[in-house]
């Protein structure tokens, strides 16, 4: 799409009833003025819930996929790189992968390229199934007694497991695809509100609480950790999100 299109398309977008109002906005900075038009209307809507399911990811903060698609679907083309400096959960990278544009990504949160990238990589759900199956999560060398407050010692024992199995094929330089696969939905499971996270009742992982909170939060609700296995959980939340998913070609 041209400037010139882009902009008919703007002044013309009336998909959810509404006509697109054209202001002038006056600016100055750095001795230098002009005027620009400024646009408004409903160019997204919360009335637009159907998303890749890729990008069902629980993480606060977080914008709908639609707001880059509609940039992205009319400001590029297929092929063309698409960057985002402050990636988070990876709703532009995963919406530019979706529209076979090349992703690219940043961020100075460490936590957002380990749930980012292996959506960008999406492993075959057998895969998944038969490195599950493969787990024994039964023992773990460490033990964090005061995440008791997050997670049933049972439940925990299980997480430090899975952790000291990538830590060991890190070490080892096996980690691959599926590994990763298996790491983001874990990570995206540790703490939430319902029974699909690992957790009691708590807050996602990109908005962890403290320990001392967590207790607060319990007593509150008058809640202890349940006895959860995370394998059947991971491999649920892994059909989710790869239901909408077929290989793409560039």
């Amino acid at each position: 799409m041209t400037k010139e299109e882009f902009i008919r398309d703007i002044e013309s977008f009336d998909i959810f009833g509404t006509k697109t109002r054209i202001e002038s906005f006056h600016w100055s900075c750095s001795g230098r003025s002009g005027t620009t038009p400024k646009a408004f209307n409903e160019y997204w809507t919360s009335a637009q819930r159907q998303a890749h399911s890729l990008h069902e990811f629980s993480y606060r903060a977080c914008f709908k996929p639609q707001l880059p698609e509609f940039f992205i679907s009319r400001l590029t083309n297929r092929g063309d790189r698409v960057y985002d400096p402050f990636m988070g959960r990876g709703t532009t990278p995963i919406a530019a992968f979706l529209e076979h544009r090349r992703p690219l990504g940043n961020d100075i949160n460490p936590l957002s390229v380990a749930i980012v990238a292996p959506r960008l990589n999406p492993p075959d759900l057998a895969d998944i199934i038969e490195r599950l199956d493969s787990l024994d999560l039964g023992h773990a060398v460490e033990q964090y007694p005061a995440l008791k407050a997050f997670f049933h010692l049972h439940t925990l024992r299980q997480i430090i497991a899975l952790k000291e199995y990538f830590l060991a094929k890190e070490t080892a330089g096996k980690l691959d695809a599926v590994d990763h696969w298996i790491r983001m939905v874990a990570l995206n499971r540790l703490t939430g509100h319902s029974n699909g996270f690992f957790s009691v009742y708590s807050l996602p992982p990109n908005q962890a609480v403290s320990i001392k909170a967590q207790r607060s939060i319990n007593k509150s609700r008058n809640q202890t950790p349940p006895s959860k296995d995370i394998l059947p959980r991971i491999l649920r939340r892994s059909k989710s999100l790869l239901r909408n998913w077929t290989v793409l070609s560039f």
